[in-house]
């Protein structure tokens, strides 16, 4: 279970348009935050907003007062949903719903405009970007194994049936992180799903009994698993959460992997 929030962010509109990026796992519904700034009377007939992706396909048309849904491109046919009830108070936010992995890192925009209460049919403002995001999707790693071979003394640990390519790391006795040039890591891609499955094997230093840790990291989901092995004997893996924020800031959309 991921705990999963969602910030809206007070989007003014202007000329410099802050990139946000939501982050969300395959199947859920994030919603896709903006918000236009309007006068305190502006009437629902006066405004015109709608939002696409990178290729230009519309996801959802609001014009006048009225949903356009002719306008809708067919991926994103049923898939969209608005907040009519907070338009008024400049929410133009959207839902999208069932995300897949080919929704992943899609760009989202949002344009809109304001007529001119006056009846001149003339624009307040003029259309302009009010927001833009980028998607990230993905799918959890559940499970972790790790396995010793006092024989060779490597030890091998595997997670598989995930998304994105997962990042790992190895801790001797608790503390001391190895060098990547000392493990060995191979994650391979199915090529119809897009899951992956991760291997990595150390050759471990010391006496017959080591004590090892290896985290398998999420880097969308900032979800690391955990599968330890002190003393000869495996330890039950846990997930380990950095805290799950959908929607970040411009500066980075992955949190550095330094789990606890």
């Amino acid at each position: 279970m991921f705990i999963i929030s969602v910030a809206c962010f007070l989007l003014l509109v202007s000329d410099a348009t802050e990139v946000l990026y939501v982050n969300t796992t395959v199947g859920e519904s994030p919603v896709l935050p903006c918000i236009l700034m309007l006068p305190a009377t502006t009437d629902l007939k006066l405004l015109r907003f709608y939002w696409q992706d990178d290729r230009a396909y519309v996801l959802y048309s609001f014009n006048k007062g009225k949903e356009m849904h002719e306008h809708v491109h067919e991926l994103y046919r049923d898939r969209i949903a608005a907040f009519p009830q907070d338009i008024t108070e400049g929410n133009i936010s959207v839902k999208l719903e069932n995300t897949t992995l080919e929704d992943n890192q899609r760009v989202f925009q949002a344009f809109g405009a304001v007529f001119d209460s006056r009846g001149r049919n003339r624009f307040e403002f003029e259309f302009r970007q009010i927001c833009q995001m980028t998607l990230h999707v993905a799918v959890p790693y559940k499970n972790i194994s790790l396995n010793v071979n006092k024989e060779t003394m490597t030890a091998v640990c595997t997670t598989q049936r995930g998304f994105p390519k997962p990042l790992v790391k190895w801790r001797l006795h608790s503390q001391h992180l190895l060098d990547l040039q000392d493990v060995n890591t191979t994650a391979l891609q199915d090529p119809h799903d897009h899951l992956y499955t991760l291997t990595s094997t150390i050759v471990i230093p010391g006496g017959p009994d080591p004590s090892v840790t290896c985290l398998v990291h999420n880097p969308t989901l900032n979800v690391t698993l955990i599968a330890m092995l002190n003393n000869g004997e495996a330890e039950t893996s846990r997930p380990s959460l950095a805290g799950a924020l959908m929607v970040l800031d411009s500066q980075a959309n992955h949190t550095p992997f330094f789990p606890t």
